[in-house]
């Protein structure tokens, strides 16, 4: 009721759990080495999903770390030598030498 103090007024008239059995992933130890991480040997190439090497097992919170994990992963490698920032570094330099010379 602290974050929706409108909610102090509401009465909850129907509720319901869902509950499946076996639905969680089991993973026996030292199965995280046959996950996939998110940067792969292919150029430009990145996977997202609750099954890729992250800390939340097959679930939505894995699903959406894994997701800001390419995130990051591409941000540095746009950051990083012969990235983005690179290239556009090098580009601003030919532009500065033709108006030079």
């Amino acid at each position: 009721h602290s974050l929706f103090p409108s909610s102090k007024k509401l009465n909850c008239t129907w509720s319901n759990v869902v509950k499946l059995g076996q639905s969680l992933y089991r993973e026996k130890p030292g199965q995280d080495r046959y996950r996939p991480r998110q940067a792969t040997p292919v150029e430009n190439f990145f996977l997202a999903g609750s099954y890729t090497y992250q800390d939340y097992l097959d679930s939505m919170e894995g699903a959406t770390r894994s997701g800001l994990m390419v995130a990051d992963e591409i941000i540095d490698r746009a950051d990083g030598p012969g990235g983005l920032k690179d290239l556009s570094r090098k580009a601003a330099e030919k532009t500065a030498e033709k108006a030079v010379a």
